[in-house]
């Protein structure tokens, strides 16, 4: 008998039936625990990392590049101009009054025009990307799938790639471990997005934080 219902029901399949709360259902922000679901299934940390990486590079790389290639200029008093003799062949280096700087020989024909780039720690501080280990503290807003609750966490990590403004942490908390991006706001200070993990549940949980550096 519920062989040949079946049969039935697939020929004949019965209409699902109008339902209020479903229609409004699909208007509904939801609960916050339907919204980090909802962004661990769109947003895979591994691979935004790895697409945060790819784009930092191509950009820094041209603003880089493009950073170098600008003239270095050094303010000087109205008027005023510099000459320093660099060499026993009488060149020298001359700052002239619009701030330029320039290689010039004896004869004051200009050898090379001074460039962030023949400056090498300004290449070093101009560089958009570079690995690091830079320490930090954190205060944030941390919610978990389980305890569907928002609480304070606390903790410390470490910064360990830098793309531009962007940093990759890594770091701990009272509630879990977690990875996130951050972007600096001022020197020492920045806010960033994380997804980890707890301690005692092993539940899903993310968390908004701003964080210190030492």
């Amino acid at each position: 008998m519920n062989k040949i219902m079946g049969k039935i029901s697939k020929l004949y399949p019965v209409k699902e039936k109008f339902s209020w709360s479903k229609f409004k259902k699909i208007f509904s922000l939801g609960s916050g625990v339907e919204w980090i679901k909802s962004i661990k299934e769109i947003i895979d940390l591994r691979k935004l990392i790895i697409y945060v990486i790819i784009g930092g590079l191509f950009f820094g790389y041209g603003w880089y590049r493009g950073k170098l290639n600008l003239p270095i200029n050094i303010p000087l008093k109205y008027g005023q101009q510099i000459k320093i003799e660099i060499n026993a062949d009488k060149d020298y280096l001359h700052i002239d009054k619009s701030g330029n700087v320039w290689i010039k020989d004896r004869k004051g024909d200009v050898l090379k025009q001074i460039k962030a780039k023949d400056i090498p720690g300004l290449r070093k501080i101009l560089s958009p990307v570079g690995l690091q280990l830079h320490p930090f503290i954190l205060v944030g807003g941390g919610y978990g799938i389980d305890d569907r609750e928002i609480e304070l966490e606390v903790g410390a990590g470490v910064s360990l790639i830098r793309i531009w403004k962007v940093n990759l942490d890594a770091f701990l908390t009272n509630r879990g471990v977690y990875g996130g991006v951050s972007y600096r706001l001022t020197e020492n200070s920045s806010v960033g997005a994380g997804i980890g993990k707890g301690w005692k549940k092993r539940e899903y949980r993310g968390i908004i934080y701003y964080k210190w550096n030492f």
